[in-house]
């Protein structure tokens, strides 16, 4: 009995000793601001996350009042269409390619502006996104002038950006036009290489869905013989969806360093 009563004991004593280190700790603790180097307490908020602006956003442009198609990538280039309405597509006026970086819910960005005239300006753009909902902004040209743009999702024949592209719905022929006005047909092979001619300009290049699994084509063009420029090689990507009319619409944007073209078709 003995042997138990002073084990007994000395479990308490260690106890004892054991919850007075703790106290002790804690106090001391305290005393020096809870081992963060003796601040007051207050802590440095959490960085605010980005809101993504990727996506295809569609609207009107002020004061303009042109359709605007404006595309954000995942990794933040950015293109846009803009012109007027015709049996539920677009007659193009010029094409924007750029790119944007954002901070929160606010964006900012640059970019070249080319037009059916063959002239080109470049800009800036700021403005704010509630994701997948609304993207509105402020564009500022070289020129002095300035436009507005109220934007969203657009989802016309069911689109979904962000589904990944499917390259049949765009394989076979289409006659359109370039940015330029020039009449043009593009023939698009189930492999994805396309061969294209207009006013004498014979173009080939590929087509193929985006890398990034959004709903978007990456696309490149190299002119050959009969054009400007032969041997110019551009690059960019191109939009496909059903409109409000029911037929399907190929909207494509290339660009090199200092040129710059669309392409649209409906079929």
């Amino acid at each position: 009995m003995k042997v138990i009563s002073i084990t007994i004991y000395k479990v308490t004593v260690n106890k004892l000793f054991l919850s007075l280190l703790v106290s002790i700790s804690a106090i001391g603790l305290t005393a020096c601001g809870g081992g963060g180097g003796g601040s007051s307490g207050s802590s440095t908020p959490p960085p605010v996350a980005n809101v993504s602006a990727s996506g295809v956003w569609t609207g009107i442009a002020s004061p303009s009042g042109y359709t605007l198609n404006l595309i954000v990538m995942p990794d933040n280039t950015n293109y846009s269409i803009f012109g007027t309405p015709i049996s539920g597509g677009l007659s193009v006026i010029g094409a924007d390619f750029g790119s944007v970086s954002s901070s929160g819910s606010s964006f900012t960005g640059s970019f070249r502006e080319y037009y059916y005239n063959n002239t080109s300006t470049t800009g800036t753009t700021s403005g704010s996104v509630v994701a997948n909902t609304s993207l509105s902004g402020t564009s500022k040209f070289a020129t002095g002038s300035t436009g507005t743009y109220a934007l969203v999702p657009l989802t016309a024949g069911g689109y979904n950006f962000n589904t990944p592209a499917v390259l049949s719905n765009v394989t076979g022929s289409w006659v359109g036009t370039l940015l330029t006005g020039v009449a043009t047909t593009v023939t698009i092979a189930s492999n994805g290489t396309l061969a294209g001619s207009g006013a004498g300009c014979t173009f080939t290049g590929t087509i193929a869905p985006d890398p990034s699994g959004v709903n978007i084509f990456a696309t490149s063009i190299t002119y050959g013989s009969g054009c400007p420029k032969v041997g110019l090689v551009e690059t960019g990507i191109s939009l496909s969806y059903i409109t409000t009319s029911g037929t399907r619409q190929l909207l494509s944007m290339v660009s090199s360093a200092t040129t710059g073209g669309a392409f649209f078709a409906q079929r």
